[in-house]
């Protein structure tokens, strides 16, 4: 799994790739990230997805931890086009923040 630093976000995103939450229900907030669909951790633990293999995925969640559990489930199932988000939600707001 790569690690994808968010000030990189926007040169990452014109390879196409698909946006995953993988934050637990009461945690998601569709708002939060435009274009992401929700998978939440538990459902990838267990094989509940139908993730494309032959697309970069992008994990995130609020801090980038679950992000990371979940590319390390997906990996273990054949996945390699993973990258997590750096320090998820909370530092790619506090990047917005700053500007």
């Amino acid at each position: 799994m790569r690690t994808l630093k968010p000030e990189l976000l926007k040169n990452f995103l014109q390879d196409n790739p698909l946006i995953v939450d993988v934050r637990p229900p009461e945690q998601y907030n569709r708002a939060d990230l435009e274009g992401a669909v929700h998978i939440p951790l538990h459902d990838i633990q267990h094989g509940n997805h139908s993730l494309p293999k032959d697309r970069p995925l992008l994990l995130v969640c609020e801090r980038g931890v679950m992000s990371e559990l979940a590319g390390l489930y997906l990996e273990a199932a054949g996945y390699e086009l993973v990258y997590n988000l750096e320090g998820g939600l909370q530092r790619l707001r506090k990047m917005a923040d700053n500007r």
